[in-house]
């Protein structure tokens, strides 16, 4: 089972990404973390260094490296599936598709970028407010987190395509507890189907 964790930036993503963790292995369950853009790798890298804004590339080139950096995780995560762990990403191939729409790319050549890597089984959308998102963090920004108005047109995306895609989108404006139940009923839901 795959279990993706979504939102804009700040929306709590790699916090909700360890509470649920936490919370499998509390019910023995075996689990793996994957983290997209996955910075370790060779394309990864290149990634940083464009979001650090040392490298130019055109919307669709992005859209290409963020699509092939999972890729470059294929062979892991099939291993996971097949040792029966329940997978759970921290952003996945749906971030491409909101993000990729937002930089006027089109929504089904995004869709192929990422067909054949194994499909998300549940996607949870954590939707935080831009003003909350901006509280969280305040500097240090990347390019995409730093543009108030861009953030808000991401989050609006995200709850468009949450209805197109049949997501499941809990409030992250929350206290982290709050959000982590929200997130344990959807997913204890879809664990007992």
């Amino acid at each position: 089972m795959i279990i993706v964790l979504e939102g804009s930036d700040q929306a709590g993503k790699k916090t909700q990404t360890k509470l649920l963790a936490n919370a499998l292995r509390t019910k023995k369950k075996k689990y793996k973390i994957f983290n997209f853009p996955d910075y370790s790798t060779p394309i990864g890298r290149e990634i940083k260094q464009y979001l650090n804004g040392k490298r130019k590339f055109s919307p669709a080139v992005v859209h290409c490296l963020l699509a092939a950096n999972r890729w470059e995780k294929l062979k892991e995560m099939r291993d996971a599936i097949s040792k029966n762990y329940i997978l759970i990403m921290n952003r996945y191939y749906q971030s491409n598709i909101v993000y990729g729409t937002m930089n006027g790319l089109d929504r089904r050549w995004l869709e192929n970028l990422d067909a054949g890597l194994p499909k998300a089984d549940l996607v949870i959308i954590l939707d935080v407010t831009t003003q909350d998102s901006f509280l969280r963090k305040k500097s240090g920004r990347d390019r995409f987190e730093k543009d108030k108005e861009y953030a808000k047109k991401i989050s609006q995306t995200y709850r468009k395509l949450t209805k197109v895609y049949g997501w499941k989108k809990v409030q992250a404006s929350g206290s982290k507890r709050e959000i982590h139940e929200s997130i344990m009923k959807i997913v204890s839901k879809k664990l007992r189907q």
